[in-house]
């Protein structure tokens, strides 16, 4: 086995573990320089492997295989910090919000408690629970079929709740967003709620790190026409900014530290 081939077969053993690889790691790991590393993953991503994202890689699999919530709390996780540092500017005290059950959304729902009045309204236990020493947060936690794997409601219970509910913002994290199907999720019933809440949101704020950005999940949420506002760690590729742009979606993108944030309007 060649060399090259053994990197491979170290790099798909590791992505195959955790999900995620990250260029810096594989280098010191392997004793190789990141410009190897960066050719590897670009080969290995033109055989269907993996799948490129800024600063490393992700395991490329089926539309609707929903990875678990505990390995996806821990892929890109400094931007998904510094995208919830961003959106809470967003926010407003006394506005009523609902907040989505995504790990982008869990990292926003953490700096909350900072402010002293909002009406918080959520299918995501996680999220819920937060709240609870905060006097000034009114929570609603959506009923319905609990997805033990995920920690957040589903099904007609959740859909009425939200029926009879509106918002002045929803804070939206769904799994992909490209520039041919939009917003995506790994399951349809997912989809149908976060639908509901945009259309009863006065304005939608989409959290999504640049791991998401490009690709396309099994079930649509929307389109970008319908989202105000993207919040993001990673400039996208021309095709989804240029359809961002049209659609007068303000594109909001908080790099990590050392680089320059940027807002496109």
């Amino acid at each position: 086995m060649g060399i090259s081939n053994k990197r491979k077969l170290h790099i798909r053993e590791s992505i195959k573990n955790s999900g995620t690889v990250s260029v810096a790691d594989l280098a010191q790991e392997l004793s190789v320089s990141e410009m190897t590393i960066r050719r590897d993953l670009s080969e290995m991503e033109n055989e269907g492997f993996l799948k490129r994202t800024h600063g490393g890689a992700v395991r490329e699999v089926s539309r609707s295989y929903e990875p678990p919530f505990s390995a996806r709390q821990e892929i890109n996780k400094e931007a998904k910090t510094l995208i919830a540092e961003k959106a809470v500017s967003y926010l407003e005290e006394g506005d009523t919000i609902a907040v989505d059950s995504g790990t982008t959304a869990l990292e926003f729902a953490r700096l909350l408690n900072r402010f002293r009045s909002l009406t918080i309204v959520t299918p995501s236990i996680h999220i819920a629970s937060m709240f609870l020493t905060n006097p000034g947060i009114e929570t609603i936690l959506a009923g319905g079929i609990v997805r033990k794997n995920e920690g957040s409601m589903v099904g007609e219970i959740t859909r009425k709740t939200f029926e009879n509910l509106y918002f002045d913002k929803f804070f939206l994290s769904t799994a992909a967003l490209s520039a041919e199907a939009g917003y995506t999720e790994y399951i349809s019933e997912d989809a149908e709620i976060k639908r509901l809440i945009i259309s009863h949101s006065k304005k939608t704020i989409a959290l999504m790190d640049s791991t998401k950005l490009g690709r396309t999940a099994f079930s649509r949420v929307c389109g970008i026409e319908d989202t105000e506002i993207l919040i993001t760690d990673s400039k996208p590729d021309n095709g989804l900014i240029r359809d961002l742009t049209d659609n007068n979606v303000i594109l909001d993108i908080n790099r990590t530290q050392g680089d320059k944030n940027e807002l496109v309007k």
